[in-house]
């Protein structure tokens, strides 16, 4: 018998202006996907028999919905899921970030980078005076300081200025983006039919932003993207690829 139970990998890529994948990047391990189909009808029941039979239906639309859970936190993934652009920092330096003025000893300060090292900090007076080293922290890796005293080897004049160097990271900003459409793809195998091959293409599918990123948890993180399958009316109605999408068994 022909039981059926999954495992593959899934990629995701934008289409061109014909409605055809252009390439398609591995989302890593998904350890679910769903495809769900379904229509809405109209219904008729007659009115002479006394029972009221339903003697018509009609279909008035037809709907697809996609869903799979993530697991690997990349790039791609992070597009996807929060509607943005991701975008490569390469390594440089910043000269006299200025802090807020005045600080607050003991409170963390952001600084606009992330990755950074050879920090120092100075004053804002016309011969600028250097904090020494002591009195504040860094977090480097995360790009943020905490100043620990503001006053010993003073006076000093605010705001507080930073130079730094700082190296690669890859940043994704969220909701950038407008509304993703893209082809899915599962490349695949029954494991219940001797590892038989199969493929799913989903032509068009408007991917929903996540709805939430388990950030502290025990568990390894994963999330979910879904959307709608929407019809390529770039393809013909009566074609053997369908409009929504295709399943091939190998």
């Amino acid at each position: 018998m022909p039981y059926f139970s999954g495992q593959g990998r899934v990629y995701i890529g934008a289409r061109d202006a014909l409605g055809n994948p252009q390439g398609l990047a591995y989302v890593g391990n998904v350890p679910e996907l769903k495809v769900s189909l379904s229509v809405e009808t109209l219904e008729h029941q007659e009115s002479v028999s006394g029972q009221r039979l339903t003697d018509l239906q009609l279909i008035k639309t037809k709907k697809g919905e996609f869903a799979c859970t993530l697991e690997e936190l990349i790039a791609t993934n992070l597009a996807l899921a929060l509607y943005g652009a991701t975008t490569a920092q390469t390594p440089g330096t910043v000269t006299a970030e200025a802090l807020p003025n005045p600080v607050t000893p003991g409170s963390l300060y952001l600084l606009a980078k992330q990755d950074v090292s050879s920090v120092v900090v100075k004053d804002s007076s016309a011969t600028p005076k250097t904090l020494p080293a002591a009195q504040y922290s860094v977090n480097a890796k995360h790009g943020s300081l905490v100043i620990l005293d503001a006053t010993t080897g003073g006076p000093y004049v605010e705001p507080f200025k930073v130079d730094y160097a700082y190296g690669t990271a890859s940043v994704t900003a969220m909701f950038t983006q407008p509304l993703p459409e893209r082809w899915v793809r599962f490349e695949g195998l029954n494991t219940a039919d001797g590892n038989r091959e199969v493929v799913i293409d989903l032509y068009r599918v408007a991917i929903n932003p996540a709805k939430e990123l388990s950030v502290i948890t025990d568990e390894l993180l994963k999330f979910e993207l879904s959307g709608q399958v929407l019809a390529d009316t770039l393809k013909p109605a009566a074609g053997d690829l369908g409009q929504f999408g295709r399943i091939v068994l190998l």
